[in-house]
């Protein structure tokens, strides 16, 4: 099928012929796949845009009569098609470093809350052998925070009492806490070396 000018086909693209509207994109379809594979550097979305484009012209076919530089008119097409896949390609890149980001956020905590209550089993195993005397004046002086002398007064025995029964008790704790933490290193180290 031949037609004198683009005018004319334009004419008959919006009278519904497909012939027409088969040579318009045959015309043109080249210059918009060229245009897009520059821009977005892959050629399934250069076909896509071609495609959307394409759609777009025969969607608004009954316009194309008042269209005086067709070349021009689907370049601005070609170009708004680009951005708008150049954005939605931006918008899903940012999605999922957010989703990757709040992952290895929820990931990270998770493996601190775990890594916590490990210790914190190991810290009260090692507690609960020691005798009750050192057991309590090492949770007054450790984990309440109270001064040597200050446990020696509430418990009316002398500093020097406190002292060593702290210094027992945190050797005992230490070697304890030592050995299974060495179990709980073991155990992180084979869990990282997995992945």
């Amino acid at each position: 099928m031949h037609f004198d000018n683009e005018k004319t086909l334009l004419v008959e693209v919006a009278q519904n012929n497909p012939a027409a509207f088969e040579l318009l994109f045959k015309q043109y379809h080249n210059k918009v796949y060229s245009y897009s594979i520059k821009i977005c550097q892959s050629a399934l979305q250069a076909e896509e845009i071609v495609q959307d484009v394409f759609i777009k012209v025969w969607i608004n076919r009954a316009s194309l009569p008042n269209i005086e530089n067709f070349g021009a008119y689907i370049r601005i097409m070609a170009r708004n098609q680009v951005l708008q896949v150049l954005k939605r390609i931006a918008l899903e890149t940012r999605c999922h470093a957010l989703m990757n980001q709040d992952w290895t956020e929820q990931q990270k905590e998770t493996e601190n809350y775990i890594y916590y209550n490990d210790t914190r089993k190991i810290l009260d195993r090692a507690l609960s052998t020691l005798p009750p005397q050192q057991r309590l004046i090492y949770n007054m002086c450790h984990l309440q925070g109270m001064k040597q002398q200050e446990v020696a007064n509430q418990l009316h025995i002398s500093r020097l009492t406190v002292k060593a029964h702290l210094r027992r008790a945190v050797q005992t704790v230490r070697s304890i806490v030592l050995v299974d933490s060495h179990i709980l290193v073991a155990i992180i180290l084979s869990q990282l070396f997995k992945k």
